[in-house]
């Protein structure tokens, strides 16, 4: 079995430059890393990871990133985690990136230095691949980010066929003028478009990026964004949101502009959040699976945990349509 006075040979680098890239060290160039990798192919290297973590004490601490707490999707994703791994045995630990690469390169450092023994994915700057060289053999689960589970487990929404619902149906009931709002433009908001766009199609439609409006993220932004919609000569007859609290601003705007919902104006919102109760009319609105997806993030990271080694998991979720009278 090769090993990494091997790879040393065959890099051409020390044994401590190997460890260093073995261990993603941060302070290695971009070429060392690319000879260690070339070896570690050419000699068929397997680290044995549970002889790594048989010699390092674990910290039960499982990290879990997301851009920022109180974004609905994620507060409810944190909770959800919280109450499930505690359940468990593990204490979760918040990373808030608040969109920082450089926060997130961090964190996976710690990762590395084990002051977790784990991190849960939520929300990512990177590839899948820069982020398996990040953490190495460390554990990474990707849970919610658009990935394919080539390098790490990934646990994801089918968020095209989501939003391809939501769009159909609106189509189907013969809304002609749809707006898709998102948040940041990011892999996973790309698919959801790329479901608006596919909807169009199948019913022989337009769409152009007009269609589309970004940045939009909390209540206030929905209710902005509508304030100025809403006063236009060309209105919208339907408008499908990333989440149900941009869809509630948006409902507040067409009352007090006067605009009908649903007669003149249909409206979907994202999560199935309670707040879709509340509103007047109440919300139709996509599910968002995080039960399930958070009921299985836990049963792989205590198997990776144990030790257990197979091929990375990749597991899609379907979302659903909540019908209610605001579509």
């Amino acid at each position: 079995m090769p090993t990494i006075i091997d790879i040393s040979r065959v890099s051409g680098l020390s044994k401590s430059t190997v460890s260093r890239v073995l261990n993603n060290h941060p302070h290695v160039s971009d070429e060392s890393r690319q000879k260690v990798q070339n070896a570690i192919k050419q000699l068929g290297y397997v680290r044995n990871t549970q002889g790594v973590q048989l010699r390092l004490q674990a910290s039960n601490h499982i990290g879990v990133l997301v851009p920022d707490v109180e974004h609905p999707f994620f507060s409810q994703l944190v909770s959800a985690l919280s109450r499930v791994l505690g359940s468990a045995g593990y204490q979760l630990v918040i990373y808030q990136t608040e969109r920082s690469r450089e926060y997130e390169r961090d964190v996976y450092a710690r990762l590395l230095r084990r002051e977790m023994d784990a991190v849960v994915i939520a929300h990512s700057h990177f590839s899948e691949r820069e982020i398996k060289e990040y953490i190495g053999s460390s554990i990474g689960i990707v849970c919610n980010e658009a990935m394919d589970g080539e390098f790490l487990d990934v646990f994801r929404l089918d968020e095209e066929d989501a939003v391809f619902q939501a769009t159909a149906y609106l189509l189907s009931k013969g809304r002609r003028h749809i707006l898709f709002c998102m948040d940041h433009m990011t892999p996973l908001q790309e698919r959801r478009w790329k479901g608006f766009q596919r909807a169009h199609q199948q019913f022989g439609l337009a769409c152009t990026k007009s269609q589309c409006y970004t940045g939009l993220v909390t209540m206030e932004d929905g209710y902005a964004l509508g304030e100025r919609l809403f006063t236009s000569d060309h209105l919208p007859d339907g408008m499908i949101t990333g989440s149900d609290f941009v869809a509630t601003g948006l409902l507040k705007a067409a009352k007090h502009k006067g605009i009908s919902v649903p007669q003149d104006l249909s409206v979907i919102g994202c999560d199935n959040h309670p707040v879709g109760l509340m509103t007047d009319p109440e919300l139709t609105t996509i599910t968002n699976c995080i039960s399930d997806m958070v009921r299985d993030v836990t049963e792989c990271l205590t198997r990776r945990l144990k030790g257990i080694q197979t091929a990375p998991i990749l597991k899609t979720y379907k979302a659903s349509l909540i019908i209610r009278k605001s579509t």
